[in-house]
């Protein structure tokens, strides 16, 4: 058996989106209407997107994105962007899933050399069990984990009782009351595809993540969303109101079977009502009535005690994946580089822990 790599062509889209949907794992990341999205919003970068045919069938790809930097080297990423999930995509129809899993890390690994990569990064996917392939073929000289916390939704949507009552018994005791607290507390939950409520959800997030010292998305990330994606067919944007006033939002990806909570944001004199708690309740309903088998909460930092808490309470499962790191011979200047040079260099593109950065 002979597979045969060869890079995505527009001709070729709607076999890759059909590759996709074949397999009940693939997430949003790796979808062309992210692809687009990330054209949008990444600078000086380039798609790359590896399918490979057996006998003229596609049977797997892996998607990724180049960074050039005529500085200090181009890096690779399968995906950028706050650590989107990549890596290798497997027809369920494969006939040897090893092989051709094999020939796509194998032509990763020679488009980076062929590109002048100095670093390159795979992200796995938390819903597959590849971290033994990974780990026999990635060729990694570093690694870098993070927690995966999915909920696996309700599959008997009947009926709205059912799926509520499923859901509820999914739930922590602690979450049972914040959603109770919420729905007594006079608080309306909606969606909208306004500006006006992009514009409220960004401000609710900028303010959030200034609160923490953090970096938050800038509004064109939220435009580039809005003019890659289809409201209410591709996202929402949930909404908590009360007395009049915005005081949460949700912006929620809905992808093959996978919802996946994205950007959250809570006005903090308003947390005492716990209307995010509502939202996610809301929007959890929604995405099992959409025959969603899964809410991914996104990935976890180790140290992250906090926010890994509050996701558990939701019934959710723990999914370990990795950051697969591979320095190339030339990647020593970037060991010199502080944190910020890193972010203005490789805006958006993993590089390397910080940690080991020489000036941290």
């Amino acid at each position: 058996m002979s597979i045969e790599v060869e890079l995505l062509t527009p001709n070729k889209e709607y076999t890759y989106e059909d590759l996709l949907h074949s397999c009940s794992s693939s997430l949003l990341y790796s979808s062309i209407k992210y692809r687009n999205f990330l054209q949008r919003i990444l600078v000086n970068s380039q798609d790359y997107y590896l399918l490979a045919y057996d006998s003229g069938c596609l049977v797997g790809a892996l998607p990724s994105f180049i960074k050039r930097n005529s500085t200090y080297g181009n890096v690779l990423n399968s995906l950028p962007f706050y650590g989107s999930n990549g890596g290798v995509i497997i027809s369920p129809q494969a006939a040897n899933p090893e092989k051709v899993k094999q020939a796509l890390i194998e032509s990763f690994h020679t488009l980076a050399v062929q590109e002048s990569v100095v670093v390159s990064t795979l992200i796995s996917n938390p819903l597959e069990s590849d971290v033994n392939f990974y780990e026999s073929y990635s060729l990694y000289t570093l690694r870098d984990e993070r927690i995966g916390q999915l909920v696996n939704l309700p599959t008997d949507i009947s009926n709205h009782e059912k799926i509520a009552d499923s859901l509820m018994n999914l739930f922590h005791q602690k979450t049972r009351n914040c959603v109770r607290k919420a729905q007594k507390s006079e608080i309306t939950i909606y969606h909208s595809d306004s500006l006006t409520a992009l514009q409220a959800l960004v401000d609710l997030h900028e303010d959030n993540i200034s609160a923490i010292g953090g970096i938050s998305k800038p509004f064109s990330v939220f435009k580039a969303i809005r003019e890659t994606f289809v409201y209410d067919q591709d996202y929402r944007i949930y909404l908590a109101e009360k007395d009049g006033q915005i005081i949460a939002g949700l912006l929620i990806f809905f992808y093959n079977r996978t919802a996946e909570y994205y950007t959250p944001a809570t006005l903090a004199s308003h947390r005492i009502y716990q209307p995010m708690s509502l939202i996610i309740y809301e929007a959890m309903l929604e995405a099992a009535k959409r025959g969603c088998l899964y809410w991914n909460w996104g990935g976890t930092w180790l140290t992250q005690t906090g926010v890994y808490n509050f996701k558990s309470r939701w019934g959710t499962q723990d999914k370990k994946y990795f950051y697969y790191i591979k320095e190339y011979d030339n990647s020593n200047s970037l060991r010199q580089l502080t944190s910020k040079q890193i972010l203005a260099e490789y805006s958006y593109f993993y590089v390397l822990p910080f940690n080991l950065l020489k000036n941290t």
